[in-house]
């Protein structure tokens, strides 16, 4: 199974929309290290344009019954390979993030992964979007085929009423990750997937909000994750796990190596594309800490899986369709 050949384009996309990496004088922004003058903090001045301050909001959902949010933030926590001060921890966070310097945002914002409410109905979907010219004009659940792949947004039914929402019976998905060079999106497969703790602010703008205190002025406000420096508070989780064998098909370019193999940190050596090793029966050697059968934690005879966990924030954004509702 292959999802996307991404040639060069996780690489570049991390490295040139990444602001830890060269920006700053002399080629690089080296966080500060001294502590930033007291009282200063990265509050949000006139300049950023926003319908609500909390958490960046782009659209007012006060009163509506139905509506939608796009996660600004995600931050992977398992594996420990992808955690946010990894590459791809940050290639993540940076194309999560909106391109809004006033507003101290400095992502690509070419990864949109959407949340549609309806109250009436308590249910949610989400899923994937693919990247617009202007946040202002909305975005639209890709519900297509991409690459042979059936991309489609998943639906699930929580409680909204006192403003929480989760889901405790995953679903499978596979999430298109577009990245700023453009062309196909990476397909990352997700099983049982499923969202955790999720807390909507009380006018439905916001999960999580803007963390100005926790941000440095004299990093340009720019997060910093060696330091657990975010750019949002978080209020939401996502758990699931990808097969060793999938993640085995989704090729790194850059890297060289297979998803599979940035993920445990053993490849086979092979050119162009190193991927994860195998025993004389073809089977992946190493031990991940999920199964896929059981879709529990691995044991002594199943463990062909890695668990994946992230927390997000979220603002409010205008969807235009998409979703089978």
């Amino acid at each position: 199974m292959r999802f996307s050949n991404v040639a060069a384009s996780l690489a570049a996309f991390g490295l040139l929309s990444l602001g830890v990496f060269g920006s700053g004088c002399g080629g690089e922004d080296t966080p500060p290290s001294q502590p930033p003058p007291s009282g200063a903090n990265c509050a949000l001045t006139a300049e950023c344009v926003t319908t609500d301050p909390t958490c960046i909001a782009l659209v007012d959902n006060a009163g509506q019954t139905e509506f939608g949010l796009r996660m600004s933030q995600i931050i992977i926590s398992k594996p420990a390979t992808l955690a946010a001060a990894s590459f791809i921890g940050k290639t993540v966070a940076s194309g999560v993030a909106l391109k809004d310097l006033k507003c101290n945002l400095d992502g690509s914002g070419t990864f949109s992964w959407l949340l549609h409410f309806d109250t009436t109905t308590n249910t949610v979907c989400t899923g994937g979007a693919k990247p617009v010219a202007s946040p202002a004009d909305g975005y639209t659940f890709v519900n297509e085929m991409v690459g042979g792949f059936n991309i489609t947004p998943i639906k699930f039914t929580s409680d909204l009423s006192q403003g929480s929402f989760e889901v405790m019976e995953g679903q499978d998905i596979i999430v298109p990750v577009y990245t700023a060079e453009g062309g196909e999106p990476i397909l990352l497969p997700l099983k049982k997937a499923r969202i955790l703790d999720g807390k909507l602010s009380s006018n439905n703008n916001c999960v999580g909000s803007y963390n100005a205190e926790g941000l440095d002025p004299l990093n340009l406000c720019k997060p910093y994750p060696e330091e657990n420096q975010f750019t949002f508070n978080n209020a939401g989780k996502i758990e699931g796990y990808i097969t060793l064998e999938d993640a085995d098909a989704v090729e790194v370019d850059l890297a060289k190596k297979s998803l599979c193999a940035l993920l445990t940190g053993k490849d086979d050596g092979a050119t162009p594309i190193a991927k994860c090793a195998r025993d004389a029966n073809g089977k992946i050697d190493y031990k991940g800490d999920w199964c896929d059968a059981t879709n529990a934690a691995a044991d002594g005879t199943c463990a062909d899986a890695v668990q994946l966990g992230a927390e997000f924030a979220a603002s409010a954004v205008k969807i235009n369709g998409g979703c089978p509702l």
